[in-house]
């Protein structure tokens, strides 16, 4: 079994929210200064945005799931 299917929809939906939040972060950091904007950068801010908001929206289907097998 692949190790990402071992994790419960809790834990997915957790790190599904650190890397949002690490895609909404270095954007902001990139803007003020802090942290060199390079092509990579930017594309790799987005990859792990894109992912994370993937992951969350999966993370919750299961959470959602595993509460609906609980009330019956």
């Amino acid at each position: 079994m692949p190790p990402l299917l071992r994790l419960s929809g809790k834990q997915i939906l957790i790190i599904g929210f650190i890397m949002v939040l690490f895609g909404f972060l270095m954007p902001w950091l990139m803007i003020l200064g802090y942290v060199e904007t390079t092509f990579f950068l930017s594309f790799l801010t987005y990859g792990v945005s894109l992912t994370g908001m993937i992951l969350g929206v999966v993370g919750a289907a299961m959470l959602g799931l595993q509460r609906r097998k609980k009330d019956k």
